[in-house]
């Protein structure tokens, strides 16, 4: 190829070498047209810049950086010795949210997400505070937040913002966001990405709603940030693992068309 030829002789490297007795079917390669004399046409040149660019190449690639996978960061609410509601009388409400939490976070790794958990198990929680669950989430620079909790009375899914008022456009950014309302400059954002969940899980037959509250663990976060409640359906409740997995899925595929839209920001933090 011309552009192979070229590279080498940039580096000082020639491409062939003619020698011998000249035969018809190597004509070609040695540039000559004509046929008058034989010739034996070798290349051991071409063999030395083959591996020349065998060993430039890959450098090249490892130049060359990966795409940054996009962060959503779960939080299983309660855990540690914050058992939550009481679902049943054996059930914790700290049980659930946490197997509920896994199983999101498998169907969002094969989706192509890297996720973050505060915890991975209901003991991992012990130490962890409220506070330290916000400056894991807010450094983590994920495009959406998601708080999980879990009821033993309110059918169906349910899902909450923040109530707090959106700061003006104007105003984002020019002075430090207070820690208790960080989600201020992000709650239009928290708004559609709750229209894209409720959407997705009304699609799954799930009976879904959703409104706006105060609540410290969505009103510090500095992302798109939603919480969802998983309450029983008919005869299953929010344990079962079937139920799971309908709403688990749905918020997946939401979360994976939320991935191109223009909303789908990474959070900048909040200073305390």
């Amino acid at each position: 190829m011309p552009w192979i030829r070229a590279f080498f002789l940039l580096l000082g490297i020639p491409t062939e070498e003619c020698s011998g007795v000249f035969i018809a079917e190597n004509a070609h390669r040695c540039g000559s047209p004509t046929l008058h004399r034989q010739k034996k046409c070798s290349k051991p040149a071409s063999f030395a810049a083959a591996a020349v660019a065998a060993l430039l190449l890959p450098a090249a690639r490892a130049q060359t950086p990966a795409p940054q996978q996009p962060v959503i960061l779960l939080d299983a609410a309660h855990g540690g010795p914050d058992t939550g509601a009481r679902l049943t009388e054996k059930l914790p409400e700290r049980e659930v949210t946490i197997a509920f939490a896994n199983r999101l976070q498998s169907l969002l790794i094969v989706r192509g997400f890297k996720v973050v958990l505060t915890h991975t198990t209901p003991d991992d929680a012990a130490n962890l505070t409220g506070d330290g669950r916000v400056e894991l989430a807010n450094r983590s620079g994920a495009m959406a937040c998601i708080t999980l909790h879990a009821s033993g009375n309110a059918a169906g899914v349910h899902l909450f913002t923040s109530a707090l008022p959106e700061t003006e456009p104007a105003l984002q950014g020019a002075k430090p966001v207070p820690w208790n309302e960080a989600q201020a400059p992000w709650v239009t954002r928290s708004l559609r990405l709750a229209s894209e969940l409720q959407a997705a899980i009304s699609r799954s037959h799930t009976p879904v709603t959703s409104s706006r509250t105060w609540l410290a663990a969505l009103d510090s976060l500095a992302c798109p940030a939603v919480a969802i409640e998983l309450g029983p359906l008919d005869d299953a409740t929010a344990q079962d693992p079937a139920y799971q997995q309908r709403v688990a899925e749905a918020i997946a595929g939401a979360l994976l068309f939320w991935r191109g839209h223009p909303n789908a920001v990474t959070g900048t933090g909040a200073v305390r």
